[in-house]
């Protein structure tokens, strides 16, 4: 969730609203209700700011208080920009100022706004152009390009499945906090050995890792392809040799 009320300045609203409708927009239409709860703020305040975005063309008109929100190109740039500098951001506090993970988010989002585009591009050489944050999410280098995952929830894997954790969620401190603790982190390869409503159990070598909803809910995955053995010389069929 984003805290827009400690700073209720026109522009940073700005900024928090097209880069939260951006985000949301990836997965499915956005609604005023969803913008309103992702936000923290009132449906009155989201009538005001979705004005206020359309008259600046960020966003385009809608006809009906029910239509999805969508950005224009020009607000595609701006929300682009603000994940850009969040994910550098995040990056650095983790990466080089050793900030533990659940505390990077909050900290990025109160920055992003005090930086420009040409300090987040001396930031992205600093870190040697880092393509990931923390979390695993992608780190835009390009403006109008969407991105497209090839993973899906930890919970969509069936008991036996071999997965590999590609992204965690960022939004919610604890969820973070329990998946670090327990290593579930991009790149962790492991085995689901089973699912309950209360939770997934995961097998990584030697440890078993039992993760509560809540935190499984947060856990990105891909599928690892079985490997098919090698057949022995003997097993391989011969090849007949023509007289």
């Amino acid at each position: 969730m984003v805290n827009t009320g400690a700073d209720r300045s026109p522009e940073r609203a700005r900024q928090d609203y097209v880069k939260v409708i951006y985000q949301l927009g990836l997965d499915t239409p956005v609604r005023a209700a969803e913008l309103a709860r992702h936000l923290g703020v009132t449906r009155a305040s989201v009538s005001k700011f979705k004005r206020m975005l359309e008259r600046e063309k960020l966003l385009y008109a809608s006809r009906w208080p029910t239509d999805a929100l969508r950005l224009t190109k020009k607000g595609e740039r701006l929300a682009l920009r603000m994940v850009r500098r969040h994910r550098l951001v995040e990056t650095f506090l983790h990466a080089t100022l050793r900030m533990p993970l659940d505390r990077v988010h909050s900290e990025a989002e109160r920055i992003e706004h005090a930086i420009s585009d040409e300090f987040s591009a001396r930031l992205d050489r600093f870190l040697d152009h880092p393509s990931v944050d923390p979390h695993g999410h992608r780190i835009p280098s390009g403006i109008g390009t969407r991105r497209s995952f090839s993973d899906a929830p930890l919970a969509s894997f069936s008991s036996g499945c071999r997965v590999v954790v590609t992204r965690i969620d960022d939004q919610t401190a604890a969820v973070v906090r329990e998946l670090a603790a327990f290593g579930v982190l991009p790149g962790l390869q492991a085995t689901v050995t089973r699912r309950e409503a209360s939770g997934i159990c995961l097998r990584a070598g030697k440890r078993d890792i039992d993760l509560t909803a809540a935190a499984a809910l947060g856990v990105h995955c891909a599928a690892v392809p079985r490997s098919t053995p090698r057949r022995s010389a003997a097993d391989r069929p011969r090849q007949k040799i023509k007289a």
